[in-house]
Order: C-alpha cells, then structure tokens, then sequence
C-alpha cells in the first residue's frame, strides 16, 4: 500500500527462501502471488523512467562504466552491453540492487561483424562468453549460451526515449523472448521438485516473470494438499 515494492519484493523473496529450506509448500503457494505482484510493480516503475537500449560498446578498447551508467540513468530501463562480455550489465544491475533503484538492465554483449555489430542479449549471468577477438564472428555466434537473442545494432532503438506504451510494449518482448523458452521446459517437468527449480530459473532469467510465478504458486498447492493426504494416511 506504500508503493515500496522493492522492499516488499526483498522481505517476500527472503521469505520465500525460508520456505524453500522447510519444505513449506502451503506457505510457498501463498507467498508467489503477492512476490509476482511486487515484481510487477517494480518492473512498471522501471518502465515510466527513461530507456535507453542502445549503451554499446564502441570497440576493445571501450570499457563501459557501470557507474557512470546508473549515474546517468538511475530510473528506468537499460540495454548495456560490453565488448564480448555482459559484466557491465551485471555490474550495472548490481549497483541498482545496492542503491535500491527502479532501474533494471538487459544482460548483453557486442561482437564485431561484417558492416556493424551483433548484440547478443544472454539469459543468465553465469554466461561463459569467448574473446570476440579470438575467433570469426561465425564461431562466436554459434558458441552462445542457449536461448540467447541476436540482433543487429540497427535493430536496437537510438538514443534515450522517456518511458511511455510503446517503449514498454518493446521491452516487454524481450523479456517475453528471453523467459518463453525457460517457460516451456520448467512446464515439461513431470517431477513436482524439479519444476520448482526450473521456474525458478525462468524467473532468474525475467525476473517479473508472471507465468512463472503463478505457475509456482499452483506447484507449491498441489505439494501441500499431497503432503496433508500423506499425513491423513
């Protein structure tokens, strides 16, 4: 009701970990929904700020700066994308973390390409990524993390826009393309457990994730009801 939803989102997200460790699934299936509508706040507030999917590395020799970047934007929706590596992002989604920002920031990287750049939007953050340098952009591109999005510097959108409809509507389907695939595997578990972790991991990869989370929520009811017929037994 105070609009904080970032710190509604950590005490949801700590209480969601102490369920985990218990095995607590009625807790666990009451938890997600109240977590999903927390992550959806944040990522709406994310969304009314300023956008900015063009932050690219011009070169080798162009090292971003994650704390300029949140400087300069520090409300809003970012694509930072360093040369051959993501750790600018992940730095950049760190420092929002710690300052408690409404920013939040895609996971990419820029390889060299005939006429331009790729930029290359990975899922996770533990992306093992190869020095662009070290091999023809043909081998580079076939050897990315699985489920990564590949797109021409072109195809990105140039300069800051204030956050409005058709901003979030685009970065809506990034994120949509980034988590389908999460989605779609955590759904083919047929262990209960199992696809716990995998939704888990879709929201690792979209954080706001509403599928995920609701999708979670039944999981964790179908163990409860289980766990209390065993116990009736």
């Amino acid at each position: 009701m105070r609009m904080e939803y970032l710190e509604a989102e950590a005490t949801l997200a700590a209480a969601e970990q102490q369920a985990l460790a218990a095995r607590d699934w009625d807790a666990l299936s009451r938890l997600y929904m109240p977590l999903q509508e927390a992550r959806r706040q944040r990522r709406q507030k994310c969304g009314e700020g300023i956008v900015c999917l063009d932050l690219l590395a011009e070169g080798p020799d162009d090292h971003l700066d994650a704390r300029h970047v949140i400087e300069h934007y520090p409300h809003g929706q970012l694509l930072v994308a360093g040369w051959g590596s993501i750790e600018p992002a992940i730095k950049a989604r760190e420092l929002a973390a710690k300052h408690g920002l409404y920013v939040e920031t895609y996971l990419a990287a820029v390889y060299p390409l005939a006429g331009g750049r790729a930029v290359v939007i990975m899922p996770l953050s533990d992306a093992r990524l190869h020095d662009p340098t070290s091999q023809s952009p043909k081998q580079l591109l076939s050897g990315l993390p699985a489920h990564s999005i590949v797109m021409h510097e072109t195809d990105l959108p140039r300069g800051p826009q204030k956050g409005s409809y058709q901003t979030f509507a685009r970065t809506m389907a990034l994120w949509e393309r980034l988590h389908t695939p999460f989605l779609t595997e955590a759904d083919a578990q047929p262990d209960p457990i199992a696809r716990i972790q995998a939704y888990r991991t879709t929201i690792r990869v979209d954080y706001a994730c509403e599928l995920a989370h609701q999708k979670l929520s039944d999981v964790g009811r179908e163990l409860g009801r289980g766990a209390i017929l065993n116990t009736r037994c």
